[in-house]
């Protein structure tokens, strides 16, 4: 918004120039030498700036908080009546009272921005699921949640896209059938941003390409505990703008076309190695990516040429990776002739965050690690998250002799925050934090989680080693703690904790 000071003139060499002083939310005018803070925006009346809120979507209602002080929050109060609506169904009188009072609102409706249907009832019928998603529509809901329980035939029900939903920007389905969509009526939903899906059951696989074709805006797919009926899940429509996609516990996928989507920036699966979907995009600019393994990827030539054609072929724009031990063990097998060889040395110089999950910490998987810090070159890490099981192992006599591979020399040099949870002062796990004490030059802090706040004999591990922990215990170097820090958590935390 371009402002003028008073007496100013734009044509004119005297005019007074704008200036930005300290502060995020002001806007300031420099006259003579005085700069005068100005906030015309606030000073709207209030009455006028809850007209302009009720135009916007809530996306654009909620972004308005970054104008001015005087606006954060301000999308909360544009509506005279409450914006948002949760109904529970826990019996047929609850259904019936819901129903009565939805359709007896005058038209046109009142606009909700957030609409919230949760089943608990086993005979919930499909001509009355579709009466609440007609509301829905009418009153242009832009966040739409629908869930049944595990424990009602409700879950049996389809559920089909409102006819009418411009508004719709976000939906959230859990424990519910979807079938085939009306063809002839059913208009796009251009303004449908995010579908986010939990244990949804796809009852023929054209339903779920119809969902797609029907959202060309798409930009987040969030799939968990997901089944589409027959061998597997194809996706060769997904929408062309789709920037994160997420698939959790899906099942085999045949195919999954992502050429058509060269604007994908997050993916992150977890599953069986052999559904693991074979073509990312080999041109494709991921910046965080997340992968975690049921199985081990075996040693063999076949298996690591999967994984490779697995992964983009850049990931110079990378910036967070999560990834299990079991994927880590695909660094390294043995080729036809018995020689070891290596995946290619992927580019992760833009490689900010790590987060290794080593949910079987053995000699084995502390090979692996330090295999994949020597082939993937990691110079400009900054933070390391490394976690390691909860429960407490009995670690093999003279495990800690049987790690193969050399720690790496380098290329931790601008690693500043370690973070270890599940630290049970097992050998290799000992070696491991003694290993990032002695590479890590740049390091600050280095956080250990572990329910033992005091150091424990740890059969097998060098005395060194033990030694060397104590003594960054007692310089302040590492901090113990019993419970985890919210304020430290890895960028992907969120998401494993909704798996």
């Amino acid at each position: 918004m371009a402002m003028n000071s008073a007496g100013g003139d734009d044509g004119g060499g005297g005019g007074s120039k704008r200036q930005r002083v300290d502060g995020l939310d002001d806007r300031c005018e420099a006259v003579g030498s005085d700069a005068i803070p100005v906030d015309r925006i606030s000073a709207l009346p209030d009455e006028l700036r809850m007209h302009i809120l009720t135009h916007l979507s809530l996306k654009n209602a909620i972004r308005t908080g970054a104008l001015a002080r005087g606006w954060r929050d301000l999308w909360k109060r544009r509506w005279a009546h409450c914006a948002s609506l949760e109904v529970h169904l826990r019996s047929r009188n609850d259904l019936r009272r819901e129903l009565d009072t939805m359709e007896s609102e005058p038209r046109p409706r009142r606009r909700l921005d957030r609409f919230s249907l949760i089943v608990r009832i086993s005979t919930l019928k499909a001509s009355e699921l579709r009466r609440f998603l007609n509301y829905t529509a009418e009153c242009g809901v832009e966040d739409l949640h629908v869930k049944t329980l595990r424990s009602t035939t409700a879950s049996k029900l389809n559920f089909h896209l409102p006819l009418s939903s411009p508004a719709l920007a976000c939906l959230s389905l859990s424990e519910i059938t979807v079938s085939m969509f009306y063809k002839d009526t059913l208009r796009p939903f251009h303004a449908l941003e995010v579908i986010r899906l939990v244990s949804v059951f796809f009852r023929c696989r054209e339903a779920f390409g119809e969902m797609m074709a029907l959202c060309p805006s798409l930009l987040t797919l969030d799939l968990r505990s997901c089944k589409c009926i027959g061998n597997g899940w194809e996706f060769d429509r997904l929408p062309p703008n789709l920037r994160s996609l997420t698939i959790a516990d899906c099942g085999r996928i045949t195919s999954l076309d992502f050429v058509r989507v060269p604007s994908l920036r997050s993916f992150r699966y977890s599953g069986w190695f052999s559904n693991l979907p074979l073509s990312i995009p080999r041109d494709a600019v991921l910046s965080d990516l997340y992968i975690q393994l049921y199985d081990s990827v075996t040693m063999k030539e076949w298996n690591i040429d999967k994984l490779r054609k697995s992964l983009p072929k850049d990931l110079s724009s990378l910036n967070i990776l999560t990834i299990c031990y079991k994927a880590l063990m695909g660094a390294y097998f043995s080729s036809a002739d018995g020689a070891s060889a290596q995946l290619p040395n992927f580019n992760l110089h833009s490689l900010k965050e790590l987060h290794l999950l080593m949910l079987g910490m053995k000699a084995v998987n502390l090979s692996s690690l330090y295999l994949f810090l020597k082939t993937f070159q990691c110079p400009n890490l900054e933070r390391l998250f490394v976690q390691f099981p909860d429960y407490k192992y009995v670690p093999i006599e003279g495990s800690i002799d049987q790690v193969w591979e050399e720690p790496p020399e380098d290329g931790l040099d601008n690693l500043v925050m370690v973070k270890v949870m599940g630290f049970n002062w097992n050998p290799d796990e000992v070696q491991l934090v003694t290993f990032l004490l002695k590479k890590a030059r740049s390091l600050h802090k280095l956080l250990i989680v572990s329910r033992n706040v005091t150091p424990v004999d740890s059969h097998g591990a060098p005395e060194a080693d033990i030694l060397l922990l104590k003594e960054a215990l007692v310089n302040g170097k590492i901090m113990l703690i019993t419970s985890d820090n919210a304020a430290t958590q890895p960028y992907h935390e969120a998401y494993i904790k909704l798996l």
